[in-house]
């Protein structure tokens, strides 16, 4: 998807473009909802913070980064209920929700170091 495609789908639907949903999710928990190939709707608490996401290994390609941006329409996250690596496409997302009990844990945690 092209920077303009992703401009698009933002503004028809109220998220954020790919671009910035990636960075929120680098910085944030975030709830999102979506649709999946076969209908199902589903919402999934996720980020792709350090200090939440497991170290990268050879074993566990999704955890590698150049890996998960191989396909760009394809966002992959941890999941953080699922403690997993899944995944969904950018234009089926339905809405994007900053989740605050992880972002005071994470304000909080870092008050005290």
């Amino acid at each position: 998807m092209t920077n303009e495609g992703s401009k698009v789908v933002a503004s028809l639907k109220g998220i954020p473009t790919l671009e910035d949903l990636k960075e929120q999710l680098s910085q944030n928990v975030l709830e999102v909802s979506f649709n999946k190939l076969n209908g199902d709707k589903r919402v999934m608490t996720c980020t792709l913070r350090d200090d939440m996401k497991p170290t990268a290994t050879k074993e566990d390609p999704l955890s590698q980064k150049k890996i998960r941006d191989l396909a760009h329409e394809v966002v992959n996250v941890w999941d953080v209920k699922a403690k997993g690596w899944r995944s969904f496409r950018y234009v089926r997302v339905n809405y994007v929700n900053i989740v605050e009990q992880y972002e005071n844990d994470w304000f909080n945690n870092g008050e005290k170091q």
